[in-house]
């Protein structure tokens, strides 16, 4: 019946409610799998929201020490939960997790295990599609799921609620009901108890093609996930800022360029926007009319300019920095600069510790400090955090009016017009 995904020399920890469930699955381990790993504990959360808690509480305990199982229990205080009427299921999920990462480091186990079934599987793809989660990660559970460093596996996702019923009238072990499972002002009850077995009822539906569903969705989202990797791999360079290949992006499949900024915006920024706030920045780059820089976050912001797409810190390219157009003058503190025909856009800044240019010498490519360069160049040191320093790409191609890159001299004309300083 189990699915073992194990192995005999893994740490078991099972987080055990006392429902049918879990003591379905602490049974069987117990009995017929038991030389399927190498020990096991139990995880008891006693949330204490009904009279009924410190009953099962007891009840587990005493049933481990009858097994000679180890377990350890959890109390919670959900009050202020209660009261600030905040939702019970979120909160309680996000505490009971993470004690099970703090115990399962600190009993060395490998495995946490949880008792969610075929039913559950039905509920959670229903509740997912129902409420609009659809397309950015599985409509279903994992049946294996790395976390931090140990793995949850779920043995009984195949196997039915009423598979389990019929173990449990076999072997007629103690469990309890948990009475707000009938309670359909949630919405997972009532998916359960009133949509799922009506659509049941009907000959021509089956809930099973909520599974074939799911199936789907991930083979698509694979699919979908290794083209963005392929995109990332060919038209995203990634060293200290990220730089997108603005027309290569703009013809990608819209799920596909969904997922390239999840994955990129998941590594630099870490952390995760909105399909509504994607929808918005994919008009702007979609728009060539427009050259922008917008903010994401606190400290990152996209630069959108010609055939680039920027995803960079703050720190780089701050307010006083400016990116340029071609063909266009423009004055930067005490420097006027002219781009001429430059086919991607340059960004002017000044100076950051640890900038430095890149040179030939003998076909052997060297590497000089922005500051050194400055020194040599008996620049003021009045005027050096002014300076404008000049980026194509991630590359410096100019520094003031007394470096410039031999590859962009003709493209570049930089002029000092004037010193505040000495005024």
């Amino acid at each position: 019946m189990l699915d073992i995904t194990w192995n005999e020399n893994d740490n078991l920890a099972l987080a055990v409610s006392t429902g049918i469930d879990s003591m379905s699955l602490l049974h069987m381990l117990n009995t017929t799998y038991k030389h399927t790993y190498h020990h096991l504990i139990c995880l008891h959360v006693n949330h204490g929201l009904r009279s009924e808690s410190k009953e099962e509480a007891e009840f587990i305990e005493q049933y481990c020490k009858e097994h000679n199982i180890k377990i350890y229990i959890k109390t919670l205080d959900l009050s202020e939960v209660v009261n600030r009427n905040k939702s019970i299921q979120d909160v309680s999920r996000k505490i009971r997790y993470e004690w099970f990462d703090e115990m399962m480091q600190r009993t060395q186990s490998d495995v946490l295990l949880t008792a969610h079934h075929l039913d559950d599987q039905k509920e959670t793809i229903s509740y997912r599609l129902f409420t609009g989660r659809i397309g950015r990660a599985s409509l279903g559970i994992n049946q294996v799921q790395k976390r931090n460093d140990y793995v949850i596996c779920r043995p009984f996702l195949n196997v039915s609620k009423s598979a389990l019923k019929k173990y449990q009238q076999e072997f007629a072990f103690r469990y309890f009901e948990d009475a707000s499972n009938n309670d359909n002002k949630y919405t997972r009850n009532y998916i359960r108890n009133k949509i799922l077995p009506v659509i049941e009822q009907r000959e021509d539906f089956s809930t099973g093609h909520l599974l074939d569903l799911n199936q789907w969705m991930n083979d698509a989202r694979s699919l979908i996930i290794d083209q963005a990797k392929a995109f990332i791999n060919n038209e995203v360079q990634q060293l200290d800022k990220v730089v997108i290949n603005r027309f290569a992006f703009n013809q990608l499949n819209p799920l596909v360029k969904t997922q390239v900024l999840d994955q990129l915006l998941e590594t630099y920024v870490q952390q995760r926007f909105s399909v509504k706030a994607y929808k918005e920045w994919m008009s702007i780059f979609d728009n060539f009319e427009k050259q922008s820089i917008f903010h994401i976050s606190d400290d990152w912001q996209f630069i959108v300019a010609y055939d680039k797409l920027l995803l960079c810190e703050d720190i780089e390219f701050n307010a006083n920095s400016i990116f340029i157009n071609r063909n266009e003058q423009y004055v930067f503190g005490n420097w006027l600069i002219e781009a001429n025909d430059i086919a991607s856009p340059l960004f002017v800044r000044t100076r950051l510790s640890g900038d430095r240019i890149q040179y030939y010498n003998r076909g052997n490519k060297h590497h000089k400090k922005v500051n050194r360069i400055m020194i040599d160049n008996k620049i003021d040191i009045h005027k050096r955090n002014n300076c404008p320093i000049i980026l194509h790409g991630d590359v410096i191609i100019a520094i003031g009016d007394f470096w410039i890159d031999s590859n962009f001299k003709n493209a570049l004309t930089i002029t000092y017009i004037g010193d505040d300083f000495n005024e």
